[in-house]
């Protein structure tokens, strides 16, 4: 089920609201309530899968319990490992198994598993809580308050990522007390932005260069199609953008506000500054768990330092292209991110300051070029679009594809949606 499927538009959401409306006025049942609800929405697409949710939230649960009781870190230690292997054998088992088919020179069956719902996102969750339990940072929670954490619908499907400090103290407040229409309608105004995002731009912009795509896969393009294709990056910035306003609205509309996860990344003048505005959640949780460990871990002499530093860059964003999807392409681009943020932060450090506008147009042409690897899903298909760049674009197609070229321009020139609300919600009444 999606935030724009009318099942979920039509039928979950309303009586979810109604459910959670009766419920709002017995404090002992908000919470409970909104685990339930949590539940039935994972449990729409693949009901068997709702037993993984469940075990996985009863399991790293009462590792938190006894390691409060113990202090051992070995036990968070376990259930993050088992997390984690949770997480590969359902999204990365063909992956693997391919790759040591290869290096063997053998073949090895393949392991088919649907990819239970949200999994990346709630595994993400319990190794935040986890690590921030052992750093001495989380306190334990009650078993239903940590089962809404994991398990909260609104972030379901693309995220925000949300650490625990954001949100645990929020869940069980009144929603329906005085003055809550405001933040009724301002969750409507996201999840309206955010459909918009998602099905009039997004779907749109997908339709247009999906055939290009496909036909990469036989050879190189023609008509300057290619140039066309590089508009993926926009194309995934309205889907990936729109589901996350959806469920920054959702969240609203039950008294939780969750994090907002992109700021007009196409405005960015360096690619530092570009992964400081996109999926700005998942970085943090990167650098946070991943980049900063490895930093602060002494693996190398004092000397090497620098190295250490770079490595972990590289390291960090190759496992980000990782987490994306279970291909090498996904690697080959977030590595070539990495790349790009070492030389960014070793240009900052001992060359002259570049002028933003031509930061700008660095920035962005990389970043629509390195979306197309990110796409193609061969390096074949990808390369047979880096020649169809050398055909120059096909002008008279411009009206037929008006659509695409308003999407660019509005990627490029407006503000943030949360910005956009944020203003009209400041605005006088008349």
């Amino acid at each position: 089920m999606l935030f724009n499927d009318y099942p979920f538009l039509l039928v979950f959401l309303p009586a979810a609201i109604l459910i959670y409306r009766l419920a709002d006025r017995y404090p002992p049942a908000r919470i409970p309530v909104l685990v339930l609800l949590s539940f039935a929405f994972y449990a729409y697409g693949n009901p068997p899968f709702i037993l993984l949710l469940v075990l996985s939230i009863a399991i790293n649960w009462l590792a938190a319990l006894a390691y409060g009781q113990t202090k051992k870190p070995a036990i968070l230690t376990a259930a993050i490992i088992a997390d984690l292997a949770v997480l590969g054998l359902f999204k990365y088992a063909n992956f693997i198994t391919y790759n040591v088919g290869l290096v063997l020179g053998t073949h090895i069956p393949r392991i088919d598993l649907p990819l239970p719902l949200g999994i990346s996102f709630f595994t993400f969750h319990h190794i935040m809580y986890l690590v921030d339990l052992r750093r001495g940072k989380a306190p334990l929670y009650p078993l239903d308050r940590y089962a809404l954490y994991i398990s909260f619908f609104p972030q379901a499907l693309a995220g925000p990522l949300v650490r625990w400090s954001e949100v645990m103290e929020q869940f069980g407040r009144k929603v329906y007390s005085p003055g809550w229409q405001r933040a009724f309608m301002l969750g409507v105004a996201f999840i309206t932005v955010g459909l918009f995002e998602k099905i009039v731009l997004g779907d749109r912009v997908a339709r247009i260069i999906d055939p290009f795509y496909a036909q990469a896969e036989a050879g190189p393009l023609t008509n300057g199609d290619a140039w066309l294709a590089l508009t993926f990056s926009i194309q995934v910035l309205y889907d990936f953008a729109g589901y996350s306003d959806i469920a920054i609205g959702l969240g609203f509309l039950f008294g939780v506000k969750l994090p907002f996860n992109f700021n007009a990344p196409f405005r960015s003048t360096s690619i530092q500054d570009f992964w400081q505005r996109w999926h700005i959640t998942l970085m943090t949780f990167l650098r946070e768990y991943l980049f900063f460990p490895l930093v602060n871990t002494r693996m190398l002499p004092r000397r090497f330092l620098a190295v250490q530093y770079f490595g972990a860059m590289l390291l960090t964003m190759a496992l980000c292209g990782l987490w994306h999807g279970a291909s090498w392409t996904f690697v080959l681009w977030g590595t070539a991110h990495g790349v790009a943020l070492v030389i960014c932060s070793l240009w900052r450090r001992y060359c002259p300051r570049l002028p933003a506008w031509l930061g700008w147009v660095l920035t962005v042409s990389f970043v629509l070029l390195t979306g197309v690897i990110f796409r193609a899903g061969t390096l074949d298909a990808a390369f047979n679009i880096f020649r169809g760049l050398a055909v120059p674009p096909n002008l008279e197609r411009g009206l037929h594809l008006l659509p695409l070229l308003i999407s660019p321009l509005a990627a490029f020139l407006l503000p943030a949606s949360q910005d956009v609300i944020a203003w009209s919600m400041s605005r006088p009444r008349p």
